[in-house]
């Protein structure tokens, strides 16, 4: 029997062919009766066919898991460069900013030295002060008492308020 005609369902053997012949063909045979049996088993056994599945299933999962964590990785760095290029540029913009502040600053205290003139300015301001004090004592002297008596007749209103004060507490 050829592989042709087991292949066509037939079971005609040829008288012709000698035994070892017969024998390699029949092994032959087995062997690719076997794997039919595999084969459809295979397709019967459900409970397999849904573990194989499964363990499909996971690996694609574990692809696109693998996948993603270097897309992750990719993005990561990504961000953590143009994070890094704006720490930069930020940093670089406070440092003129800072610049600008300290030469503005130093130019308005040139400016206050050279207009405002502050050695006047004090003298004008302890001058201020004088005239008040003496404005303030001549008005005192004005509303007090002129005789000694009347002085004293203050003196003693005044000690009598404060013993009477005293008193109350």
């Amino acid at each position: 029997m050829s592989s042709d005609d087991a292949k066509k369902g037939s079971t005609a053997v040829e008288p012709s062919k000698d035994p070892d012949a017969l024998r390699a063909e029949i092994a032959e045979i087995r062997a690719e009766l076997g794997d039919t049996v595999e084969a459809l088993a295979a397709k019967a056994d459900v409970k397999a066919q849904a573990q194989a599945k499964v363990d499909q299933t996971k690996e694609q999962f574990r692809e696109k898991a693998v996948q993603a964590k270097e897309q992750i990785g990719h993005t990561a760095d990504s961000l953590k460069a143009k994070a890094t290029g704006r720490t930069a540029v930020l940093r670089e913009r406070a440092e003129v900013g800072r610049v600008k502040a300290q030469a503005s600053s130093e130019r308005g205290k040139a400016a206050l030295s050279r207009y405002a003139p502050w050695p006047q300015v004090a003298a004008g301001a302890a001058a201020t002060l004088v005239v008040l004090v003496v404005g303030v004592r001549t008005v005192q002297a004005r509303r007090a008492p002129t005789t000694v008596r009347a002085r004293r007749a203050v003196a003693a209103a005044q000690v009598r308020q404060a013993l009477r004060k005293a008193g109350r507490r």
